[in-house]
């Protein structure tokens, strides 16, 4: 019902019929929608972050709006519409004019994961289209820097001894960190509690402070308070080590196989935005990602520059959001 409040005001775009017939998350227009790459832009391009400035979906818009509009010679902006988990921003990019004009960045979970728990979401995940994955990331596990917490094997050996299970902050109910511990709970059979936020940033403070004993946080927010020496590091989610933190092992490398857990930022476009356009604007921001500044920006942020084509991120949309549902249901996990 919350989300339907929210919304209420909400019209309904228009083909979304047309679009519910196509392919689930593909990319093929019909002849009628069909124009010409090189006609594109023919106006200012508007990048949608569904998120408040400064994280790290904004970071990677500004970064890439300065690169498109020296390519593209027309103005790209950024635009920040934060609410209701991203559902805001991602529903103004479903109803824009499919001509690319109007593009979103975001985590892979406004797709993979939001319609699960969300059931009455504005938008479906028919409604957008994936472009290009921006970014693959791995979660670093933190524990404050006074923790007896030194390793994964210590943890995991702590959490069986103790009466009191471990808890755990999370950025909220249903994030893509909050999955991670998860999964991480599903492969190891431990129980370790979960305790949500309404944000990432009072989650590691209170980590810092002591008051939550672990959490499985990205790098850009984890790195500082490393290097000031206010956390420390046991293991990364990724399947190899992190740029970010070479010395900090891998869950396999822990002795915890399976619980690998990978997050990702993408471009993503209205469906029935012609294939055209979509291959052109691909096309342009893997150019850009393999820019050399551009690498390092993204390596600052313990974020791997991995561009695809359109057809493989919606490939590897479609299992994540499998893999997601399966964890989500049997994890039973609910939002407030």
């Amino acid at each position: 019902m919350l989300w339907k409040t929210i919304f209420r005001k909400a019209q309904p775009r228009l083909g979304a019929i047309a679009a519910a017939t196509v392919i689930a998350l593909g990319i093929n227009p019909s002849p009628a929608q069909a124009q010409p790459a090189a006609a594109f832009p023919a106006k200012t391009v508007r990048i949608v972050v569904p998120f408040p400035p400064g994280g790290g979906s904004d970071i990677l818009g500004r970064t890439l709006s300065a690169k498109l509009t020296a390519a593209w010679k027309q103005p790209v902006v950024v635009e920040n519409l934060p609410g209701a988990g991203g559902a805001i921003g991602a529903d103004a990019v479903a109803k824009a004019a499919p001509d690319g004009h109007t593009l979103l960045i975001a985590d892979a979970s406004i797709l993979t994961t939001n319609p699960t728990l969300y059931p009455n979401l504005p938008y479906k995940a028919t409604d957008l289209t994936p472009v290009i994955n921006l970014s693959s990331f791995g979660f670093i596990v933190v524990v404050p820097a006074g923790s007896p917490i030194t390793s994964m094997k210590s943890l995991l050996a702590m959490d069986k001894a103790r009466s009191a299970k471990l808890n755990v902050a999370s950025s909220g109910t249903g994030t893509s960190n909050h999955l991670a511990l998860e999964k991480f709970n599903t492969v190891t059979g431990l129980k370790l509690g979960h305790i949500p936020y309404k944000g990432a940033g009072q989650a590691i403070l209170d980590v810092v402070g002591g008051q939550v004993d672990l959490m499985f946080t990205s790098g850009p927010l984890a790195a500082p308070l490393m290097k000031e020496g206010k956390l420390r590091a046991i293991a990364v989610t990724s399947t190899r080590r992190m740029g970010l933190t070479p010395d900090v092992p891998t869950l396999a490398e822990s002795g915890v196989t399976g619980a690998e857990a990978i997050g990702a930022q993408g471009v993503f476009a209205p469906a029935g935005t012609p294939a055209a356009i979509i291959d052109r604007i691909n096309a342009d921001i893997a150019a850009a990602l393999a820019l050399p500044d551009v690498r390092e920006r993204w390596a600052q942020m313990g974020m791997e520059a991995e561009p695809n084509t359109a057809a493989q991120f919606a490939d590897w949309i479609r299992r994540e959001s499998d893999g997601a549902t399966e964890l989500i249901r049997n994890a039973g996990i609910k939002v407030q």
